[in-house]
């Protein structure tokens, strides 16, 4: 038989030795996130366990989520690529080398791999990836049938469970739209090939307006998307900021720099969205050339005052700034129809042959 003080001593000890494992358990899984090679995978790399690799034509997914999810994802950014280069036809031969995503099964993962608190997904050049999790939402499952009704119900009634829950599902971030944003900035980090800083309004403003992007199958010349749809989680944010006077005038937001952009997110990030597709689908075709214009414009120049510049020049700012705000607050969601194409500039060099 053991002694009082004894069975005391080892049953302390044991329980010393529980809560280091509890406690180790949670570091050793974030170091071994962290441990995960960034960057493309190359033939002969061990791929660590729980993780599969799929190959598309022009991306490189690496998946913790299943072979299925990334399959999804592959097929789903490499429809976007022909959106980008649509949209923005190159003056360069593709790259090479495919772009590399990771697609985590949980934000919890995500964050231990190292991700911006906040974020949902983000693009690294210096790793050379873009980084992303499963949300749970995912705009290419189909959406549950059946009315939900409105009225005053108990806390306990389902229907009023039903409807919060699909509030909270309409500002949850979807992975397909995230990754489009993300996509992006990998494909205009690509475009313009420089390590200047590019203006946040339309690096972060373009991200966001393809966020919404549904690709479809066409035939011929068309866009292989519908574009222009409404940010549910961006038009709701600009039209208070405007409506208290709380928006960034245009003329100084245009010259905004990252750090200007950052110290202000919620506004800035939804009046850099309104501002493109004000630009691309308010209707007026002058300024729908602008940022056509400073793409083109930035292949060539890293002067982003002078860039901004030429992209704006014949538009009076202050007009703009007038018709921007009008536009804005006469905008909704309900029963938004995706708007007419944007027209497209020509570029002054022919690009290569875009493939199908």
């Amino acid at each position: 038989m053991i002694p009082a003080r004894a069975a005391v001593v080892a049953a302390l000890t044991t329980l010393a030795a529980l809560l280091i494992l509890a406690c180790s358990g949670p570091a050793q899984s974030t170091r071994s996130l962290r441990s995960i090679k960034k960057g493309p995978w190359k033939q002969g790399y061990k791929i660590p366990a729980g993780w599969v690799q799929y190959k598309t034509r022009f991306y490189e997914v690496q998946s913790q989520a299943g072979l299925e999810k990334a399959k999804r994802l592959g097929k789903h950014m490499e429809a976007m690529f022909r959106v980008y280069v649509k949209r923005f036809r190159p003056t360069k031969s593709f790259p090479t080398k495919k772009y590399t995503i990771k697609l985590f099964k949980s934000r919890g993962a995500f964050r231990a791999y190292g991700a911006p608190p906040g974020a949902a997904a983000y693009f690294s050049s210096y790793d050379r990836e873009m980084v992303c999790y499963d949300t749970g939402k995912w705009f290419d499952e189909p959406k549950p049938t059946g009315p939900i009704t409105g009225g005053k119900k108990k806390a306990d009634d389902p229907l009023a469970a039903a409807a919060a829950a699909a509030a909270r599902a309409r500002y949850k971030m979807d992975i397909l739209g995230a990754a489009s944003h993300e996509g992006w900035h990998h494909y205009f980090s690509w475009y313009v090939g420089s390590q200047v800083q590019l203006p946040s309004w339309i690096n972060e403003g373009m991200g966001d307006y393809f966020y919404t992007a549904r690709p479809m199958k066409v035939k011929g010349r068309a866009m292989p998307a519908k574009l222009g749809r409404m940010n549910e989680q961006r038009l709701s944010t600009i039209q208070f900021a405007i409506k208290h006077n709380k928006h960034v005038p245009i003329a100084e937001f245009l010259n905004y720099t990252q750090s200007d952009y950052y110290s202000n997110p919620g506004i800035c990030y939804a009046e850099g969205w309104a501002l493109c597709q004000f630009l691309l689908h308010g209707g007026n075709k002058k300024y729908a050339r602008a940022i056509p214009k400073f793409i083109r414009l930035v292949d060539t120049d890293t002067n982003m005052r002078a860039v901004t510049k030429g992209a704006f020049r014949g538009i009076d700012l202050d007009q703009l700034e007038v018709d921007f705000k009008a536009w804005v607050m006469a905008q909704s969601l309900d029963g938004q129809k995706p708007s007419k194409q944007p027209p497209k500039e020509s570029p002054k060099k022919k690009g290569p042959d875009q493939g199908s």
